[in-house]
């Protein structure tokens, strides 16, 4: 038994260095703008040969491990709360390839390896983001280039018969994700660990899926690139950039954004954008609304016609037919303050910095893009040198068919346990480290629409 646990440590750091190896191919090739040189081909065949069959054998393991050890998840955790008793780095990979998946709890210094599932990660992950809404998977244990090609229409023709046929060109170009890292640190006491059943279980399972998820939102449905973001952009924050001063080429490729009333009508939605996608020549299988859930809330309420029967337009979480996914991330929030001027009983209001201190202001208010002055009528103001903090909250709602937005985490995933860093705090670090990627393939895909027109 200690020797297969050996073996399986050992498939594990092979792995992982084939996929570091690959991995500098790609960076390689991205960097010098080129494709792969022939040795350099061979070598990713060889590579990615090589962790195919190295993932049958921790396949092969996974299955007589759980088969021997059905309390798997249990005596990972018990495994965990030694090490960290002992003041041992607990590391965690989870790797996907093919038809293997599996977790491998490893003991830094004893090499303990405990194979688990994957899946208790990836499918909270899947829940929190859009692809479950529209039935998409999440690929994992991505290698290399994750490359799509794209090519122009190839053209039939009508010949008599016998006639020889003319040549038809397809002209082939691709586009190329590049992965980055995302990553979460988690601090928990010691005397959190101690007391606490299921709690690293909880952690893997719940809350660093979560977190991933959030992030994933903010990247994908965003309105600006995410902080510390390089390649990572979502197509809404590509049409938003398209109406800047200075738009990029890819920016140019996407759809002006749509005006729409702050309260849309069912005509603007239905004929305005999920029309306006289907014209391009989408077929629309995985199409879905991004809304936030406030602006569900009030199209639950409002009907599709101005009379007759009452029907609302979001019925059953569906919009035009349409699934719709909840994200907070598709409104914008700007803050200014405003300081009053009160003269012959008429209270005006000018532009003014940010007060230095929080008593400096005196109101706080939250207005739409066209109802700034009845908030600050509202107020009632009737006297000079007053400051007023202006939230101006502008709602957007998008559409696009996600298959053309293809996304995946690359790689395994690396969960550590770090007793060492938080020491001070008598803390254990738990932090979660994944390579993620995400590229629009078609921008006719996508619309997104900004409600700024007023309602009558």
């Amino acid at each position: 038994m200690k020797k297969n646990t050996v073996n399986v440590r050992e498939l594990v750091e092979r792995y992982q260095t084939n996929c570091e190896r690959i991995n500098a191919i790609a960076d390689a090739c991205e960097t010098e703008q080129r494709e792969r040189t022939e040795a350099e081909t061979k070598e990713f065949e060889a590579l990615a040969r090589e962790n195919q069959l190295l993932a049958m054998r921790m396949q092969a393991a996974t299955a007589d491990h759980l088969r021997e050890h059905p309390n798997a998840v249990a005596d990972a955790e018990k495994l965990i709360r030694e090490n960290v008793a002992a003041g041992r780095k607990t590391e965690i990979t989870l790797i996907r390839e093919g038809e293997f998946a599996g977790m491998m709890v490893a003991d830094a210094n004893n090499g303990g390896i405990i194979p688990l599932s994957v899946q208790d990660f990836i499918e909270p992950l899947v829940e929190g983001f859009i692809l479950h809404k529209v039935g998409l998977p999440m690929p994992t244990g991505l290698v290399g280039d994750f490359v799509w090609p794209i090519y122009d229409t190839a053209e039939a023709s009508i010949a008599g018969e016998g006639v020889a046929l003319s040549d038809s060109k397809i002209d082939l170009s691709k586009l190329t994700a590049s992965p980055e890292r995302i990553g979460i640190a988690i601090p928990v006491t010691n005397q959190a660990i101690n007391q606490s059943a299921g709690l690293i279980e909880t952690l893997v399972k719940k809350v660093m899926p979560q977190a991933v998820a959030q992030l994933l939102n903010k990247i994908v449905f965003g309105l600006s690139k995410a902080a510390g973001a390089t390649n990572l952009i979502g197509p809404f924050a590509h049409i938003i950039a398209k109406g800047g001063e200075s738009p990029s080429t890819e920016d140019q490729r996407y759809a002006d954004k749509v005006a729409i009333h702050e309260v849309p009508t069912f005509t603007e939605l239905n004929a305005g954008m999920k029309a306006k996608v289907l014209e391009t020549g989408i077929e629309g299988n995985h199409l879905c609304w991004v809304m936030t859930k406030s602006m569900q809330a009030i199209l639950e309420g409002t009907p599709i016609n101005s009379n007759g029967i009452f029907v609302p337009m979001v019925q059953d979480g569906k919009l035009a037919g349409l699934p719709i996914h909840t994200s907070n991330v598709v409104r914008k929030s700007v803050v200014t303050y405003k300081k009053s001027t009160y003269a012959d009983s008429t209270c005006t209001w000018a532009e003014c910095d940010k007060p230095a201190q929080a008593s400096g202001i005196h109101y706080k208010v939250v207005c739409t893009p066209n109802n700034e002055a009845t908030v600050l009528a509202a107020l009632g103001v009737t006297a000079s040198n007053k400051v007023v903090e202006i939230t101006t909250l502008t709602e957007y709602i998008g559409l696009g068919d996600w298959g053309y937005q293809p996304m995946g985490l690359f790689n395994a995933l690396r969960f550590i346990v770090d007793p060492y860093s938080q020491a001070r705090k008598d803390a254990v670090d738990f932090v979660l480290n994944c390579d993620y990627a995400t590229k629009t393939l078609r921008p006719e895909a996508f619309l997104l629409g900004e409600a700024s027109v007023a309602n009558s």
